[in-house]
């Protein structure tokens, strides 16, 4: 008799698909006009009285609304109208196992060491003269994405907190992962037919995207983390709970560290060359916490398809 090889609902979704490498052109294309009006803009220094509390507010409301046309919009549009799968595509009617959601968490808070040293070395990164140019524009942006992130977070009350995990938490980890993960790795996988190769590219262009290039490494990793958990899972929703435990602990550090609470340097463990143990025993940890992961999620989809 012969043996039937089992395709899982993921890659089966994935082989249902058309038109790969147009849908490819069209989201690059979208990024590329972001970044391009993005550079044009950051070059146009507007002042902005950033005690003014009706202008804090502006920027929340513009944060939210770029957050919707930027990349929730435009998944939305993409999965309804231009995949058989419709909503299905971006595994956002996927539902994990509870302990994968738990995992995938975990994993994310203990990788932190790893992220920071991979940070500190970034930071000490350097360009050849010949690029000295670039690397000044390099470091301009980075110092207004730090500006901006600032004015977010500089804030010491409740209220503040719960609108920053909100805005800069959770909408940030939905978006994020519905687009670059739910439609743009997936377009990936599509196109080069691996699982791999779309996991990498896909946390490639994640990491790009931020234009925080001296953060780029520890971003990219973070980026493929969150796209196996997305492939394992053939759901959003370990990717986005991660995500948002990730930037909702750093909120968190920073309004504590605004209230006197802890020290301004508490997340920056593993960060210094003497923590190396820190370091490696978070690179051991967050491979089994992958593991695991990886083992719940396939016994999952074994137990749905007998």
């Amino acid at each position: 008799m012969c043996e039937v090889t089992k395709i899982s609902p993921f890659m089966q979704n994935i082989e249902q698909e058309r038109h790969s490498w147009l849908k490819l052109t069209v989201i690059l294309v979208w990024l590329f006009i972001y970044g391009l009006l993005n550079v044009l803009g950051g070059n146009n220094d507007v002042a902005l009285n950033l005690d003014n509390p009706a202008v804090i507010a502006l920027l929340y409301i513009g944060q939210v609304l770029g957050i919707i046309i930027l990349f929730i919009a435009p998944t939305l549009l993409f999965s309804v109208f231009w995949t058989k799968s419709r909503l299905g595509y971006t595994g956002i009617k996927t539902k994990p196992a509870l302990a994968s959601l738990l995992i995938g968490a975990v994993g994310i808070l203990l990788a932190l060491p790893m992220i920071n040293w991979l940070a500190e070395l970034n930071q000490n990164m350097h360009l050849p003269s010949a690029f000295s140019a670039m690397e000044t524009w390099m470091k301009n942006s980075e110092a207004k994405a730090a500006e901006m992130t600032d004015v977010f977070t500089k804030g010491t009350t409740v209220g503040v907190l719960l609108l920053n995990l909100f805005v800069v938490a959770f909408m940030a980890a939905f978006s994020e992962e519905l687009f670059f993960r739910g439609m743009l790795q997936k377009v990936l996988i599509e196109c080069f037919k691996n699982k791999h190769m779309g996991i990498w590219i896909g946390a490639i262009f994640f990491s790009a995207f931020h234009m925080q290039f001296y953060g780029f490494l520890p971003r990219m990793l973070m980026g493929a983390y969150l796209g196996y958990l997305f492939v394992w899972s053939g759901s959003i929703w370990p990717g986005m709970i991660a995500h948002f435990i990730n930037n909702g602990t750093a909120i968190f550090l920073v309004w504590l560290s605004n209230r006197g609470a802890i020290s301004a340097d508490a997340d920056k463990i593993g960060a210094e060359g003497s923590q190396m143990i820190y370091v490696v025993s978070s690179i051991a940890m967050v491979a089994i916490s992958m593991i695991l992961f990886y083992r719940i999620e396939k016994n999952r989809k074994s137990n749905i398809t007998t």
